[in-house]
């Protein structure tokens, strides 16, 4: 049927639709692969605290999720691989982090798909379990006045300076965002300048671990001034 086309042409008709069949086949490999590839893995939530000493040791459970480069979300806190930057103060397996025996800090992440998790701050102390945090900042005190400019919080692990430091390991924020931002992780404060004094309270939350997974919770702690 092709005989009295040039032979350029014949080879050009024959091999033309071998190439886009070629094409189509690679683009559909490419959409499979990565439709079912994961993009990134993340870790919740971003810190936690426990103590070292307790029978049985304390935990805290935390959680991993994958996504695809399709969109799609999987719960994989079971199937990841877990690692801990400092054994002898928490190990993890299944998103349970256990404190070790020494008191100190480390971070936790979890791999899937060759892909690795944000870090997760973790820290273990050895005074009493305490009910609340402490709360201080540079240039500015409790109930006091501060002017446009940034400060730099700090959170200690019970009721005075005279306890452990975890301004690290912490979530911070704040309950007026328009008259003053916070960092969530370093605690570093930028008041802003509204034209009107406004109360702020700035508050530093902590995920604390138990020896009973049911008991873990949350310990607060508030610094309160006024922006100008």
């Amino acid at each position: 049927m092709l005989w009295g086309v040039p032979t350029v042409l014949r080879r050009a008709v024959l091999i033309v639709p071998a190439i886009g069949l070629s094409l189509l086949a690679a683009s559909c490999d490419d959409f499979f692969v990565s439709g079912s590839s994961i993009q990134s893995v993340s870790v919740t939530p971003s810190n936690a605290i426990l103590k070292v000493g307790d029978t049985p040791a304390d935990t805290y459970q935390l959680s991993s999720s994958s996504t695809t480069v399709g969109g799609t979300v999987a719960d994989d806190t079971a199937t990841a691989t877990w690692n801990s930057s400092n054994s002898s103060v928490v190990t993890v397996a299944a998103g349970i982090v256990t404190a070790g025996a020494t008191a100190g800090t480390a971070t936790v992440t979890a791999r899937d798909g060759g892909v690795t998790s944000n870090s997760v701050n973790v820290m273990t102390y050895s005074v009493a379990t305490p009910a609340n945090l402490f709360v201080t900042a540079d240039g500015i005190v409790s109930g006091g006045n501060a002017a446009p400019g940034s400060y730099q919080f700090h959170a200690f692990l019970g009721s005075s300076t005279a306890f452990p430091e975890v301004t690290q390991f912490v979530t911070w924020s704040s309950d007026h965002t328009t008259a003053a931002t916070v960092n969530a992780t370093t605690g570093v404060v930028t008041v802003l300048s509204t034209g009107t004094p406004t109360a702020v309270t700035i508050t530093a939350t902590a995920n604390v671990g138990a020896s009973a997974p049911a008991t873990q919770t949350t310990i607060t702690g508030t610094l309160q001034f006024t922006a100008q």
